[in-house]
């Protein structure tokens, strides 16, 4: 499962970053838990990155769903009977008793304490069966060592295929402490141990009081954490963009402070200027060597015509499928379930094309010629989304140097523009 989380996850992210990933302990009872905002992707995701593997509750209904429950079944996720979903009684007598034993073993048990997938830029109130597992497996099920950890999973844009994701480890704590108070008022303590909780993932995981505001330091952010003078226009570090994205909204003067405010003016004249000059702030900030650019460019372009023939094969496979997906994922008002739709929905029918390529091709040629068929139309499949991103960065950087050689002559105004950028930021930054 985590080979095939990997494989789903490597297709469907251009990049994914992994911050703080030592902090899990690398041997004993662990419960993990994360917040929770793009659907099932969220749990492949953990599955991919972290050293260790997770054992996920998951609400019942899922197990519904036919194309998910063998996955489920296989990725042995905990099925968890929720009282919102129609459900009555206690029924999760044997869930929370599978967990105490996974936990008996060393094992990881996997929270999404929020209890639903949500599209908000903030955290949502956290229910208490996280806590609940942890404390009744140390104290009623006397199980040294339980561990609680926080994980944040933050987006760049986590409905667009080939974006970027990052995954935030935050410090371990043990909970050993909480023993005698959860012996004396258990509902208290669980209550408490919630309210911690709380506070780990929030550690991990960037607030914002909007979508807007999210957008808005994200690209400030992305400027302040940019070094000038790259040779080729490039991507910033996500976990560094979000780290300052996130102290920046924090700030006491987040909302109308004088030097917040003085900080989004010089912003948005800096973008403004880019915005006329037609660049982005990679391109203005590169260093274009003439030398260094027509390597870049020649390599690239011989990646191009040895990928041509492969992707060539790849669009003939894969158009008619991914247009219907194209379609499908359209359908979900969530953010968060169109990721899921596109990610799950794409390798079902994907496959099930590669199965009838490789019949077709089976038939015709042979048996081996068929299983060679079904085997290379993935990969083809992936060179047409390689090919299309390194045509993309290729005309980007050939674009980027023509306008910056363009309007030389503007560039130091545009450039001390963002320069008073920076240093709003900064100042405010080191003042929190």
């Amino acid at each position: 499962m985590t080979r095939f989380a990997r494989i789903l996850i490597r297709v469907f992210f251009r990049r994914v970053e992994l911050e703080g990933g030592e902090n899990l302990p690398a041997s004993g009872p662990v419960v993990l838990v994360a917040n929770h905002i793009n659907g099932l992707v969220d749990g492949l995701l953990l599955m991919a990155t972290l050293s260790r593997y997770p054992r996920f509750l998951g609400k019942s209904t899922l197990f519904r769903i036919p194309p998910l429950w063998p996955l489920l079944k296989l990725a042995g996720v905990i099925p968890v009977f929720r009282t919102i979903d129609g459900v009555s009684g206690d029924h999760n007598v044997s869930a929370f008793a599978t967990c105490h034993d996974l936990l008996r073993r060393g094992g990881v048990v996997a929270v999404f304490p929020e209890g639903i997938s949500h599209d908000e830029p903030t955290l949502q109130p956290l229910r208490t069966g996280a806590a609940r597992i942890a404390l009744e497996a140390a104290v009623d099920g006397e199980i040294y060592g339980v561990q609680s950890i926080a994980v944040g999973l933050v987006y760049d844009a986590k409905a667009r295929f080939r974006s970027r994701a990052l995954v935030r480890v935050g410090v371990p704590a043990d909970i050993g402490h909480r023993a005698e108070a959860y012996r004396s008022d258990s509902r208290e303590a669980v209550r408490a141990f919630t309210d911690d909780l709380t506070a780990q993932l929030h550690s991990v995981s960037p607030a914002y009081s909007s979508w807007a505001q999210a957008d808005l330091f994200s690209r400030i952010a992305e400027v302040v954490v940019r070094t000038p003078g790259g040779t080729l226009p490039s991507d910033v570090e996500l976990a560094d963009q979000v780290s300052v994205a996130a102290r920046l909204a924090t700030t006491p003067e987040a909302v109308d402070g004088a030097p917040m405010q003085h900080l989004l003016t010089s912003f948005g004249a800096y973008e403004r200027d880019l915005d006329l000059l037609g660049l982005s702030d990679s391109q203005l900030v590169a260093g274009y060597s003439r030398g260094r650019l027509r390597l870049v460019l020649l390599w690239s372009a011989l990646k191009v015509v040895i990928a041509l023939p492969f992707a060539a094969i790849g669009v003939v496979v894969h158009v008619v499928p991914f247009q219907i997906m194209k379609q499908v994922a359209k359908k979900p008002t969530n953010e968060g379930s169109k990721a899921t739709v596109k990610l799950l929905g794409c390798f079902v029918v994907f496959v099930t094309v590669y199965i009838v390529v490789g019949v077709v091709v089976g038939r015709a040629y042979g048996p081996w010629a068929g299983l060679l068929a079904a085997l290379a139309a993935p990969l083809c499949g992936y060179a047409v989304v390689r090919l299309r991103e390194r045509i993309e960065r290729m005309g980007g950087i050939v674009e980027g140097y023509r306008r910056v050689k363009e309007h030389r002559d503007v560039l130091g105004s545009v450039i001390a523009h963002r320069e008073v950028v920076t240093v709003d930021a900064r100042r405010i930054l080191l003042a929190r």
